[in-house]
């Protein structure tokens, strides 16, 4: 378990490192939509909450796959 553990520390870092980039520009295009009143930099928020959204749910996955030795599957 110990070797899987620093796997999954790995990978967990990973995933957290390309999340906090899309931090980065959720706030920059935040801050340009409330500056600009510019639509296109709200779909750039949303596509990388999006991109957030799925990046946590990655890291789940990891953690549940290594920890239960299986992902949930279907819609619940």
């Amino acid at each position: 378990m110990k070797k899987e553990g620093a796997v999954l520390s790995a990978r967990i870092e990973s995933e957290l490192e390309d999340i906090l980039v899309l931090i980065d520009r959720i706030k920059t295009a935040w801050r340009k939509a409330k500056d600009t009143n510019d639509d296109f930099y709200l779909d750039s928020v949303a596509l990388n909450l999006l991109g957030l959204y799925s990046g946590l749910e990655r890291i789940f996955e990891k953690i549940a796959s290594i920890i239960d030795g299986s992902v949930p599957s279907g819609v619940n």
